[in-house]
């Protein structure tokens, strides 16, 4: 990463990293389904397969997702939540820590530096308390994107409060290998004073000014994001989705449908959906995200997506709306 394409105003990195998130290290939820599979098991070997499936079933409907047969939640729940998790109760809290490993910034509502540093250390509280729960080498579970994201926002921490950061944390900072790290904190190329196995943050900071590729907290300087200011975390989430949006800008949104369908997949090998939330299932799941749309002379063209958004329910009809009023 150039030097010139890190942003370092908060609110610009808030809007970067929502237009971006889903499209790196970032897929929390995939382990957080891994961890619900691996609960229903254990409940499947306590009272049995069926009752099991029955329960998980249900759970997974509760969830938003249809299932006919008990013993297919958990294939539905992998092949249909990989793009929702992140909003499940504890998926909100890897979120925001991706957003502060990564990118620096505090999605809180905190007026005062004093309250979002609270913020913080208590959503890194929470998610690690609860990784230290489950048996991820019993239940053949890999932590993943949710592991790494945990150790980077605590290494991130360590840095912006003082403490002592870890090979492996300063190393993805700094882009070199936990080797080159290891051997800073050692022998003849040794420039740091480690201490129980971490570098010193004073230390680590001076070293990570000189990468280009590291990008400094904002969190005690960004202004309140007004918008999370207030509110409630045992309220329900508004709904959020990840779309596709094309090299243009435009987004695959409830208005794109042509006479009620929702057309995916290029030329040859199209796929015709009943429903918007059916078709954006079928783009998720293709690596080629591509969908018809109307332009203002109601011609049907193809989109092809290049990213992935993470945007509300509310905001896409607000786009379907406009596209409508525009033809």
């Amino acid at each position: 990463m150039d030097a010139s394409d890190i942003l370092t105003d908060p609110e610009l990195l808030r809007e970067q990293f929502h237009s971006q998130y889903g499209n790196g290290n970032d897929f929390e939820g995939v382990t957080l389904i891994d961890i619900v599979v691996g609960a229903g098991r254990l409940i499947a070997e306590i009272v049995g397969t069926d009752d099991a499936n029955i329960g998980m079933a249900a759970l997974t409907r509760q969830l938003g997702y249809a299932v006919e047969a008990p013993e297919d939640w958990e294939e539905i729940l992998r092949n249909d939540a990989f793009g929702d998790a992140y909003c499940w109760k504890l998926g909100v809290t890897f979120h925001n820590l991706n957003a502060y490993a990564y990118y620096g910034i505090a999605l809180t509502g905190a007026s005062a530096a004093q309250e979002r540093e609270d913020y913080l250390r208590e959503e890194i509280a929470q998610a690690g308390a609860f990784m230290d729960k489950v048996p991820f080498s019993t239940w053949e579970i890999d932590p993943a994107d949710a592991g790494r994201t945990l150790r980077m926002a605590r290494g991130r921490f360590a840095l912006d409060t003082g403490g002592f950061v870890e090979p492996w944390a300063l190393a993805e900072f700094g882009g070199v290998s936990e080797r080159r790290i290891r051997n800073m904190m050692a022998g003849s190329e040794r420039v740091f004073d480690p201490k129980d196995g971490g570098v010193p943050a004073a230390q680590a900071l001076d070293w990570l000014k000189q990468r280009k590729q590291f990008r400094p907290s904002s969190w005690r300087d960004q202004n309140t994001f007004e918008d999370l200011a207030g509110v409630d975390r045992d309220e329900p989430v508004e709904e959020m989705l990840f779309v596709p949006v094309a090299a243009d800008g435009s987004t695959f949104h409830p208005g794109v449908a042509h006479e009620g369908v929702f057309t995916t997949g290029p030329t040859g090998r199209e796929a015709a959906w009943p429903s918007f939330e059916e078709a954006l299932v079928a783009l998720q799941r293709s690596p080629e995200p591509v969908w018809r749309r109307p332009t203002p002379r109601g011609l049907r063209t193809q989109a092809r997506g290049v990213r992935w958004d993470r945007t509300t329910r509310a905001a896409l009809d607000k786009m379907a709306a406009e596209a409508a009023a525009r033809i």
